[in-house]
């Protein structure tokens, strides 16, 4: 469960769009609700296309497009024309649009390199080879002339401008707000606090680019309900917002705290603790995903389950794989295909996708699922 941190000076070699202060963007025709507009909404690949559906498993958008990415801010970026591949994934050619929930195509086509995503009513877009900008929900360009640029959190959004040497972080205006040089590489920002990497030591800045918790740490995880993970001498531990180390690095690996608990391995098992370093639920599991809307997906026996925050089972092992709970969905394997499951750990629609993401509110903003 370890996290793989982005390395912005990679970023002028590519263009990552992965996928809160909290800036409100300019209102749009897309920030306006339709009456008809579902109320949650997945996507979905079937026979290598993918579409969209409700969540009583109907199409609403039907398998047409080789790429795609969820609907987030109203919008889903979509690739029309190209041809999928399997040598990696995204489709081969064409080009990459957006679409509304009714599938109608946005911004008059307009079409972008590379496929992208709103977060918190803005989405990177590569324009050249060495060029990206960003664009609001009505389509505009509102800077461009970066080399690279990341999603925006908490209003701020990672960039790089090779020709100045700056790595550093840009308003939703594409304003600089916080500069740094080349040697450092830096995360998102998250409860007001973003990881920075210098001489190969881990430290968080606060919004105004100050050094709050200095680089002295193997490696940092994000923060999440006032903690974030450090480790030192290759065991992990726990961190508050002014970087006093509230858990000791006792653990072989860790996730993020969610709903009061967070996963840790300890003696290669895995189980939950409290913010008070205490096992709530025994290291029992050989591999665990993170609480959401009150069960966690577990895996004993090479099956996957879910349990309550009592470590009661929903749902016995059975599955190859499961996901977090998201909008009272979780997405689920088995036999090879990909379904869903409600809260009550009822199959509400059954596993015939190749492919599948959350069920979202496509009108929020909503980060791209992160699949391990």
């Amino acid at each position: 469960m370890k996290k793989i941190f982005l390395s912005c000076i990679a970023m002028a070699l590519m263009f990552l769009a992965s996928c809160k202060n909290e800036t409100t963007p300019a209102a749009s025709a897309q920030d306006v609700p339709k009456a008809n507009e579902p109320a949650l909404i997945a996507m979905v690949m079937k026979d290598g296309k993918y579409g969209y559906i409700d969540t009583e498993g109907n199409y609403l958008i039907e398998p047409l497009y080789p790429m795609a990415r969820l609907f987030s801010n109203g919008l889903a970026c979509v690739n029309i024309e190209g041809v999928r591949t399997d040598l990696f994934q995204g489709a081969v050619g064409g080009k990459y649009i957006f679409i509304n929930t009714a599938g109608e195509v946005q911004f008059d086509g307009k079409g972008y390199l590379q496929p992208t995503s709103f977060l918190e009513g803005f989405a990177p877009v590569r324009l050249s080879d060495q060029e990206v900008g960003f664009i609001n929900t009505n389509g505009d360009l509102v800077k461009q002339g970066f080399n690279a640029i990341m999603p925006f959190h908490e209003g701020l959004a990672t960039a790089l401008d090779l020709d100045q040497g700056i790595i550093g972080y840009v308003d939703t205006q594409g304003n600089w707000k916080i500069q740094k040089d080349e040697n450092y590489t830096l995360g998102d920002f998250y409860q007001g606090r973003a990881f920075f990497k210098k001489d190969n030591q881990y430290g968080f800045l606060d919004t105004t680019g100050a050094e709050v918790i200095p680089a002295s740490y193997e490696a940092t995880y994000d923060f999440h309900e006032g903690l974030a993970a450090y480790l030192q001498e290759d065991l992990f531990g726990f961190m508050d917002l002014n970087g006093t180390e509230v858990i000791p690095n006792i653990y072989e690996d860790v996730a993020d705290f969610s709903e009061g608990l967070c996963a840790v391995q300890k003696d290669g098992k895995w189980g939950f603790i409290n913010k008070e370093n205490e096992f709530v639920i025994e290291n029992q599991y050989t591999a665990v995903r993170n609480f959401s809307q009150g069960f966690a997906a577990v895996q004993v026996d090479g099956k996957v389950g879910y349990i309550d925050l009592k470590g009661n089972w929903l749902v016995e092992p059975k599955y190859g794989n499961a996901m977090d709970f998201k909008n009272g969905f979780a997405i689920v394997q088995r036999d090879n295909g990909l379904g869903y499951i409600n809260l009550k750990g009822e199959e509400v629609i059954p596993p015939i996708f190749q492919r599948a993401d959350n069920f979202v509110d496509p009108q929020a903003s909503n980060p791209i699922l992160q699949v391990n």
